[in-house]
């Protein structure tokens, strides 16, 4: 090999310089001890040849750096610090948008108060007219007439009287017709919350609508089975808490999202449904037996509120500290003290039902929800033994004035034989974040979303592997508690909890969220 100038460094031969780079070594430096010792028979370089392309190499690397990356960077950061996203942009011309509805709007009420003004104005100019014509009626032909009458009556000579009666009989008049006044009244037009959604736009994320995401595969929190049966679940003002009770079971009880039983209430009387209040946290329930409400104070103690006249079902405490109670033939508004709350017109606030089991109230828009069962059981229903009833969903406003009433999720087919797919059978109900109604539904198995102004079935949010979804509840936090139906419909062995109850024992209960987007609620909007 040529000779070169060694580059001193070698740490394994004191003294020696670099004068080569081994190809076998992973171009290794070494020197010429090396070549002769470790390295021999390599595969070998020289060593100023490597550095020229290592030099290359790192030239090509610093080309790259300042004429591509640190521009491109040093570009990027200028767009962060100026733009911001487009989001002051993006709600400037919402608001311009919204103010040209606006502008549009006042417009629309101008033409119609002109259209008013205009046909008051004219309806003035005709009655002043009428006014005129009639007085002027009354002065110069009725008044003078009725003077020369009384005049003849009192003073007139017999000649002047027969004059009079016969001018009476011969005189034919017709008194002058007032022009007729326009009569107006006003007809609102249906607000059209969908149109105005339209009208106003929608924002696109990446270029598509957030509207119609597909709704993400819930994640499941936790899954346990508890030791006692239930068939109302309510969560309490922490997500990670709920109470349970049981269609007249005697106790209640409060669990954590693992399934621990942090507390337990004997209620010493048979607990038809329970509501948590929104305010205080503490639960309330009803009882058939002697028709009571009933409240759970924070030390545990039972308090009797006020009884009602017909059998309580279920009951919920609303935003307003107001008691709505589902009873035998009807849903009535009290307060905490028991009194019925006047609809206005001196009636209760009161809504029609037959059995309303199970209801919710909002804390968005006070509206309330409940479930009627119609009289009819769930075998019952499928069977088809009772084909006049129908299981649906009241929904109605703060007042108990109905909005609507869902009794199918939009599947019914004329094919007789698809009849059992149209089946709707509610059983449990709450609101999400937007007011929106959330339905256990027992015949799909599944969670359904109910827009809560329309009653239109949105989507299935939820779908069970097999077991039925009982009861529900859905903390502001975004936590939803699915309480699921045993997958064996039979009694329980008595032996084992000491008595015997039905299917709802050791049901299983799910609590799971749903990945947030644009609303604080699970839902998926």
């Amino acid at each position: 090999m040529a000779a070169q100038t060694p580059v001193p460094g070698c740490p394994r031969h004191k003294g020696m310089g670099f004068v080569y780079v081994c190809k076998s070594c992973e171009d290794e430096l070494i020197c010429m001890d090396c070549v002769t010792d470790s390295h021999y028979g390599h595969k070998m370089g020289k060593l100023t040849d490597y550095v020229a392309d290592q030099k290359r190499e790192i030239q090509q690397y610093v080309d790259k750096l300042s004429r591509t990356d640190i521009p491109k960077i040093k570009e990027d950061i200028r767009e962060q610090e100026t733009s911001g996203g487009g989001y002051q942009k993006l709600i400037s011309d919402i608001k311009r948008q919204g103010e040209k509805m606006k502008h549009n709007i006042d417009n629309a009420i101008d033409l119609i108060v002109k259209m008013c003004t205009e046909l008051e104005k004219l309806n003035k100019s005709v009655s002043e007219k009428n006014k005129t014509t009639l007085t002027k009626h009354l002065r110069e032909d009725l008044e003078p007439k009725l003077d020369r009458c009384q005049q003849v009556l009192t003073s007139g000579t017999t000649v002047d009287v027969t004059t009079l009666a016969q001018e009476i009989r011969n005189t034919s008049f017709d008194p002058p017709s007032p022009r007729r006044l326009q009569t107006v009244e006003f007809k609102p037009g249906t607000i059209s919350t969908e149109l105005l959604e339209r009208m106003l736009g929608k924002v696109l994320v990446d270029g598509e609508d957030q509207s119609y995401k597909p709704i993400p595969t819930p994640v499941v929190l936790s899954e346990f089975t508890t030791s006692f049966p239930y068939d109302v679940c309510r969560t309490c003002l922490t997500g990670d808490e709920a109470w349970l009770s049981f269609w007249k079971g005697e106790s209640v009880y409060r669990v954590d999202i693992k399934g621990s039983v942090k507390e337990t209430i004997d209620c010493k009387v048979k607990v038809n449904s329970i509501s948590v209040s929104p305010t205080t946290g503490r639960v309330w329930f009803c009882v058939c037996d002697d028709r009571s409400i009933r409240e759970i104070t924070t030390g545990g103690d039972v308090v009797t509120h006020f009884n009602v006249n017909n059998t309580p079902y279920s009951l919920c405490i609303t935003s307003d500290d107001m008691v709505v109670v589902g009873m035998d033939g009807g849903i009535q508004l009290y307060t905490t003290d028991g009194r019925a709350v006047s609809a206005g017109a001196g009636g209760p606030c009161r809504q029609v039902a037959v059995d309303p089991h199970h209801m919710a109230s909002s804390s968005l828009t006070g509206d309330v929800a409940a479930v009627d069962g119609d009289d009819v059981d769930n075998d019952d229903y499928i069977a088809g033994k009772k084909p006049d009833k129908q299981p649906h969903v009241i929904v109605m406003d703060k007042h108990l004035n109905l909005k609507f009433r869902c009794k199918d999720i939009g599947t019914t087919k004329s094919n007789k034989s698809s009849s059992q797919s149209s089946k709707f059978y509610p059983y449990d109900v709450c609101f999400d974040g937007a007011g929106d109604v959330l339905v256990t539904e027992l015949i799909t198995k599944s969670v359904l979303l109910i827009d809560g102004n329309t009653g239109r079935c949105m989507r299935t949010v939820y779908t069970t592997d097999g077991s039925e979804p009982m009861c529900i509840s859905l903390h502001e936090d975004g936590t939803l508690w699915v309480g699921h139906r045993a997958e064996e419909r039979k009694y329980s062995n008595i032996n084992r909890h000491n008595t015997c109850i039905p299917v709802l024992n050791n049901a299983s209960l799910l609590p799971y969220t749903e990945c947030p987007s644009n609303t604080v609620d699970i839902i998926i909007r």
